[in-house]
């Protein structure tokens, strides 16, 4: 079923444009392909090209490319490409970036990692500039393509294809068992697809998060992409007992599929799970699921969102996500939070009862509410950027629990030992930072993370306006920081909780 695709036609601005200034179809882009053509050969000349033309190179039936870019039933197929642009205001570049993302010929000479880029490449374009690092999905037909994530879905054949994270394809294919399509939401940085038995969430995020939760016996097969090599983690599993890790890795990439009990099941019982399974055969890793299973893709934090396959993790980094990988597993984090700066979403991955919000964000502030009814403490992990906050100087960053100052820990190992003190653990690289969080007992709280220094500046406000005004104000440190600060609730947040929250087995 292919989908339509307004909402990038709507992000374009009418007659779309080919961003150099000499507005819809004028500029050199129309002949040379709009860089696409470095890519793919059949873009030279596109703007020549008939639309029955275009479509037959690409093999997208053309009925099916009227209806996904919004152009009349009835229109000539034998306009060029020019033409349907000054006749209809659909932009020469959101054609040709149509036919990238939908193609059903690929070119011999185009290997999985190059066709991943010229689509990526297809998404900015549609996308415009300025909007490059936010976290979002745009919808090309069965493609969902976010900075960090990208994807196909099936609906009939429960299969996800072409799955990458940060430029690299990872999985070919991952099939479901019998996954009887019912529903699907597609918002923000998050996408959910609903069946009779299972689910399928995935998230634009820096962790590439995909996860598959069973609500009965599940077969999930994930057909490894060229270069991926699939490895059990023994060590990290000996101590769980319902739960299963494998490293992914390709090149310099790394991450974890991680098969667990279902934390955010309506009743998902205090004893182990029993019948998980993991075989490992070539290119293929088949993964038994029984009732209130999951199985997790979780990568280590991606950055930049592309052509990320000559990064390198540090030990911190690798050690510290390896550890998180296998505390999820235990159901010891509660959920993690990704932002970036030059985007309004946010993502929140729940991994247990908890709700996430984002009530306040400015540059170098976020001011997080987290709320829960366990009975235990659990860790938290936010992802920012050097734009969301300043990281030049790691020492300045300040993480405060309900108004005091969290204390460092010294390794990531501690916030997982217990205790009634709050603790914090960060590790920064590559213009980002991974923040965890223990928080030792729940009702609802407030996390404060900003840079040492700005609550003394905002003191020194407060005397001077005191004095102005003759009256005197209590020299407290860190009064009112306490207090929550009107809430500022991103849209994908929410909505990602909903869907924590709201999809349940269906009885």
């Amino acid at each position: 079923m292919l989908l339509g695709v307004s909402s990038a036609s709507a992000q374009m601005g009418p007659g779309g444009g080919t961003g150099d200034g000499m507005g819809p179809g004028m500029g050199s882009g129309m002949m040379n392909g709009y860089g696409l053509d470095q890519y793919d050969n059949r873009f030279a000349g596109f703007g020549s090209m008939t639309f029955e033309e275009a479509c037959s190179n690409f093999g997208i039936p053309v009925e099916d490319a009227i209806s996904d870019l919004g152009l009349p039933e009835d229109m000539d197929p034998q306009l060029t490409i020019l033409e349907v642009e000054e006749q209809y205001g659909v932009s020469g570049q959101e054609i040709a970036s149509y036919m990238a993302m939908n193609t059903q010929q690929t070119q011999a000479s185009l290997n999985a990692r190059q066709q991943l880029m010229m689509r990526q490449h297809a998404v900015q374009a549609v996308r415009g500039g300025g909007m490059g690092q936010g976290m979002y999905f745009m919808r090309q037909g069965r493609f969902a393509y976010g900075n960090f994530t990208t994807f196909s879905f099936d609906e009939e054949a429960g299969e996800i294809s072409n799955f990458a994270v940060g430029g690299d394809p990872i999985f070919d294919s991952v099939t479901i068992s019998n996954f009887d399509f019912e529903s699907e939401q597609v918002a923000g940085a998050s996408a959910a697809y609903q069946g009779t038995d299972s689910q399928v969430y995935l998230h634009d995020n820096p962790m590439g998060v995909l996860q598959i939760r069973a609500f009965a016996d599940k077969t999930v097969v994930f057909d490894l992409a060229d270069g991926v090599e699939a490895s059990l983690e023994d060590e990290l599993s000996e101590d769980l007992e319902d739960a299963i890790l494998v490293k992914i890795t390709k090149n310099n990439f790394e991450g974890y599929l991680t098969v667990f009990k279902n934390y955010l099941a309506e009743d998902p019982g205090d004893e182990p799970l029993s019948g998980l399974d993991v075989e490992i055969s070539g290119d293929k890793v088949t993964v038994t699921l029984v009732e209130n299973s999951v199985v997790m893709f979780r990568a280590s934090p991606m950055d930049p969102a592309f052509m990320q396959t000559q990064y390198r993790y540090s030990t911190r980094a690798a050690y510290m996500h390896q550890v998180l990988n296998r505390e999820i597993a235990s159901g010891r984090v509660g959920a993690e939070l990704a932002l970036r700066a030059n985007g309004e979403n946010a993502s929140v991955v729940s991994y247990t009862p908890m709700g996430v919000q984002v009530r306040e964000r400015e540059r170098d502030r976020i001011v997080l509410g987290v709320e829960s009814d366990l009975p235990e403490g659990r860790v938290i992990t936010v992802n920012v950027d050097n734009e969301t906050i300043d990281l030049s100087d790691p020492e300045r960053l300040r993480l405060r629990y309900d108004g005091e100052v969290i204390e460092k820990a010294d390794s990531i190992d501690e916030l997982f030992a217990g205790g009634d003190r709050p603790l914090c653990y960060l590790v920064q690289e590559n213009g980002t930072a991974t923040m965890a969080v223990y928080i030792p007992e729940f009702s609802e709280h407030e996390l404060i993370i900003d840079l040492e220094g700005a609550e003394g500046e905002e003191a020194a406000e407060n005397v001077s306006e005191s004095e102005e005004s003759g009256t005197e104000e209590p020299e407290t440190e860190g009064e009112g920081e306490g207090e929550s600060a009107p809430a500022f609730e991103f849209g994908l947040g929410l909505a990602v909780m909903a869907a924590a929250y709201g999809l349940r087995r269906r009885t």
